[in-house]
């Protein structure tokens, strides 16, 4: 659609990523009135600036390409949505001045963006409720919330750095809704700021764009000075994160406060290839590099020179001339759709066709760019060209109810399909459940196994919720001197009411805390002081080539601990399975453990359980517990024999073995995902809190038989 001056009607309405919208004719003319009035009366024009717009089409290009080709390699693409939307937003403020309305902003702001957002999420929804397993649906929900209320940024982030986070089927096919999140959370931030620096420049008598200019940069400086501190903690969280990210936008909005001026055409043409150029050629020279580091200058500075050099589109020699053309604008027209929908598409994609690599094939590309265009193409129609210039919403309550309405149909459904995995899950744990019992050698036996390649359904203790069946924490530790915790680990204890009959610590990584689910009970009934000190991924080790600084000083510790505080006994994992590859003794574990022993305190040795290269809950929901894909063989996953040659001929050493529980039938027989109608894994590599629960008599078995 051709833009028009605001005196033909039209005003410029950016939404970060979407096309400037058009305004009916009579809110174009009273906010022209308003806004664009200069003191002498006469109107300043804001005509539509096609550079940009074709830049922001040249933005989403690249974002799906590398998002489909390129395997993790960042494209810049977002860096000039960014970018272009404060620019944007801050001129529109800066020209309404005194006139600007806060609540205004945010009501048309917002109604511009949910009702497109709102439909694309409950489609994705609806496609993950009927094709995907119940594994992925609680997650799935969490994040379409997330990513409705502009939060999905922060979710990311939290799953992220907390290792019990669940992500049993891969990528969320909202993660895309990271970027529009931090874009909504600053369109909430930047005219509550706008309003305070107004009062600040009435208050001290300044002009305002001075204010302006010393707010912005003061938060230029620091988010810079921030990203880069948080990339150096947590890469991945820092890329999510909108404290490392709103340097683009404050960046963005002190260049909108700079007065435009024609360049020397000389100067202009060059600008603006370049900066065309730094755009194009970010995702090759600086994909890899952390974003929004210093190399996040390069999209951000490139797209800052393309907006300056504000060239002629019709002139061949100027970058905006073929940022101007059609299939440029074609897309740009499309832009927020088609960023919605690609994602979706892509992910559902990969998931339903279970490509075991990141990247499409040609036919698999040509689907979802074609897929993906229609959907845009079509919500562009419906919504952006036709919904948006219903008359009602022009008024406040009209652009209102129709934000609620749109939250209302994603939260509603989201209620609904809680409410179907909470009865399924309900009916599960009422049915008849033995797990481990079912198998356990000298009783009396029963269905071993759902066996079957259909999909599995209702195994305990729910197949939506089987994936947060982790151990359940107890009490923290309140000892002193308390045993080592860093960043990640935990202390959890039992303490009985009176003087304990013996002190139990249970110590390594997640492999040692799932046998919590068992010990604590025991603790209770036995008398026992349990404490269990944890760090994720961490054995007690020396130093190997497997080990870091944080494990070695947890192992080193909680050995020096142990040997001060009168410990009975210490339960952990020693041996080392894996997901592909031969069960291994734990590295350097022999050494580590031998001031224990050598101190007369007893070790008990819980062998490691089958890991697999999937996620198996998802992989038995999806193609059943005999499939070829869900299962192998006991040797391939275990050794004949538990692999403990160091640990041979040292003393005050017992050993657990759980094997026939997890690969019942011998060497050659499969180790399965669910038995006795529960899952035995609750991922890749954990055995279930409620498998656990049904081996509970024969750990007690072995225990009392080998621990004094």
């Amino acid at each position: 659609m051709k833009q028009q001056t605001p005196s033909g009607g039209v005003l410029a309405y950016p939404d970060g990523i979407g096309k400037e919208h058009t305004l009916s004719q009579a809110e174009s003319q009273a906010r022209d009135v308003q806004a664009t009035t200069g003191p002498a009366g006469k109107k300043k024009r804001t005509p539509h600036r096609k550079d940009i717009h074709g830049l922001r089409g040249l933005g989403i290009v690249l974002v799906v390409a590398y998002h489909l080709w390129t395997n993790g390699r960042v494209s810049g693409g977002v860096d000039v949505f960014l970018i272009i939307s404060a620019y944007l937003m801050t001129g529109s403020m800066v020209r309404r001045g005194r006139s600007f309305r806060v609540v205004t902003f945010l009501i048309q702001r917002f109604r511009r963006l949910v009702p497109q957002a709102a439909i694309v999420i409950a489609a994705s929804l609806a496609v993950g409720w009927f094709f995907l397993p119940p594994t992925r649906q609680p997650t799935l929900m969490l994040h379409a919330q997330s990513s409705l209320f502009y939060l999905e940024n922060w979710t990311l982030i939290e799953q992220s750095v907390n290792y019990t986070a669940v992500d049993p089927g891969g990528v969320s096919p909202f993660q895309h809704y990271w970027s529009l999140s931090i874009q909504g959370q600053v369109f909430v931030v930047w005219p509550l700021l706008f309003v305070a620096c107004l009062f600040l420049a009435s208050l001290f008598k300044a002009r305002l764009k001075i204010v302006l200019g010393l707010a912005f940069g003061a938060i230029t400086v620091g988010s810079f000075v921030y990203a880069q501190y948080a990339i150096t903690q947590d890469r991945s969280s820092a890329y999510f994160d909108t404290f490392a990210r709103v340097w683009e936008f404050s960046l963005a909005a002190l260049l909108a406060l700079v007065p435009r001026v024609t360049m020397p055409r000389a100067l202009a043409i060059p600008m603006g290839w370049l900066g065309l150029g730094a755009v194009v050629a970010t995702g090759f020279l600086v994909g890899r590099e952390p974003f929004p580091g210093p190399v996040a200058l390069l999209p951000a500075l490139g797209a800052a020179a393309v907006m300056i050099a504000d060239l002629d589109s019709t002139d061949k020699r100027d970058a905006a001339y073929w940022l101007s053309r059609r299939p440029v604008t074609f897309i740009a027209n499309r832009a927020y759709g088609l960023y919605l929908w690609h994602w979706p598409v892509y992910a559902y994609f990969m998931a339903l066709t279970a490509t075991e690599t990141t990247r499409l094939g040609w036919k698999g590309s040509v689907f979802v760019l074609t897929l993906s265009l229609l959907l845009a193409d079509l919500s562009t129609r419906l919504v952006e060209r036709r919904f948006h210039k219903l008359e009602v919403l022009t008024s406040k309550r009209g652009a209102l109810s129709a934000i609620a309405v749109f939250v209302i149909i994603v939260v509603g459904l989201v209620a609904g399909m809680t409410r179907v995995l909470e009865r399924d899950v309900a009916r599960t744990v009422a049915a008849e459940n033995p797990g481990a019992r079912a198998v356990t050698p000298g009783v009396s036996p029963t269905p071993t196994t759902v066996r079957t390649q259909e999909p599995v359904r209702g195994a305990a203790p729910g197949d939506s919720v089987v994936a947060n069946d982790w151990p359940l924490p107890t009490g923290h530790c309140q000892l002193d001197p308390m045993p080592p915790v860093f960043e990640g680990g935990n202390c959890y204890e039992i303490r009985p009411e009176g003087e304990p009959t013996r002190r139990v610590v249970l110590v390594g990584d997640s492999h040692a805390w799932q046998w919590s689910t068992v010990l604590v009970p025991m603790a209770i009934e036995r008398g026992w002081h349990l404490i269990m000190p944890n760090h994720p991924r961490c054995r007690v080790t020396l130093e190997n080539p497997w080990s870091n600084e944080t494990c070695l000083e947890y192992s080193r510790l909680v050995v020096e601990w142990i040997l001060t505080n009168d410990v009975d006994q210490v339960v952990t994992v020693g041996s080392r399975a894996q997901a592909a590859g031969p069960e291994l003794e734990v590295e350097t574990y022999a050494d580590a453990i031998r001031p224990v022993v050598d101190a007369g305190i007893q070790v008990v040795n819980i062998r490691d359980n089958p890991r697999w290269t999937f996620n198996m809950p998802d992989c038995v929901q999806r193609w059943g517990t005999t499939s070829e894909r869900c299962t192998a063989p006991r040797h391939e996953k275990l050794a004949d024999e538990w692999p403990r040659e160091s640990l041979e001929g040292m003393s005050n050493m017992a050993y657990l073995d759980f094997t026939e529980l997890l690969c019942p039938g011998g060497p050659e027989a499969l180790c399965p995902g669910v038995l006795g109608n529960v899952y035995v894994y609750m991922d890749d590599n954990h055995i279930s809190r409620t498998y656990a629960l049904s081996m509970r008599d024969d750990f007690e078995a072995q225990w009392d038989a080998v621990v004094r």
